[in-house]
């Protein structure tokens, strides 16, 4: 269970990421993390939708505390200085944003639920160690995509899925295949969560 000042590093993005806020110091209200973006680098680069809230309402926020970033948010292109807030609304295609400029990145990831989510917001935070431990392994590469899709339908369904899920795909659809890999994946004794190393 993370902690908050939790720090891990990602030698292939060369992200560094600080839990700031987490599901149970906030009681599932808000999990906020630091991230650390050296230049030319970038966060998760999947396009992605939150469900579970209505159309219109906010679910993420990414606070730029020093740099520059872009973010795409349904579809188009932002770039901003700090001080700045680039906020993503509910069943919205977006992708993380990623540093534009020649200075660290530093900007402050935040998931608000529409009520309070210990479910949710631990499901995030298993997600970014399971991913930050594979990507220490040598086992995912820059985008964030996992090599195995055996480990990467499991890690999607334990933590992430159906609350967030793949854009411009049917939910049905990632369902019926995530599941069936999924299912498949424990079978052989995949484990849904990794913890890194910490430094």
């Amino acid at each position: 269970m993370a902690k908050p000042a939790d720090s891990y590093f990602n030698p292939v993005t060369k992200t560094r990421l600080v839990f700031v806020t987490t599901a149970e110091s906030s009681g599932g209200m808000e999990l906020a993390i630091d991230w650390f973006v050296p230049p030319g680098e970038r966060l998760a680069a999947i396009p992605h939708c939150h469900g579970g809230g209505p159309d219109g309402a906010s679910i993420e926020h990414f606070d730029l505390l020093e740099g520059s970033a872009g973010c795409s948010i349904g579809g188009v292109r932002q770039q901003a200085s700090a001080p700045h807030t680039f906020t993503v609304p509910f069943n919205t295609p977006h992708v993380h944003p990623w540093n534009t400029g020649t200075m660290t990145l530093h900007v402050r990831q935040r998931i608000t639920p529409p009520e309070p989510s210990l479910e949710i917001l631990e499901g995030v935070e298993r997600f970014f160690e399971t991913l930050t431990a594979l990507s220490q392994q040598g086992r995912a590469n820059r985008r964030g995509d996992i090599y195995n899709p055996l480990q990467a339908a499991l890690l999607l369904t334990s933590t992430l899925f159906p609350v967030t899920y793949i854009a411009y795909l049917p939910v049905g659809l990632q369902a019926a295949a995530l599941g069936g890999m999924a299912k498949l994946a424990r079978r052989l004794g995949y484990p849904a969560h990794i913890m890194p190393k910490a430094g």
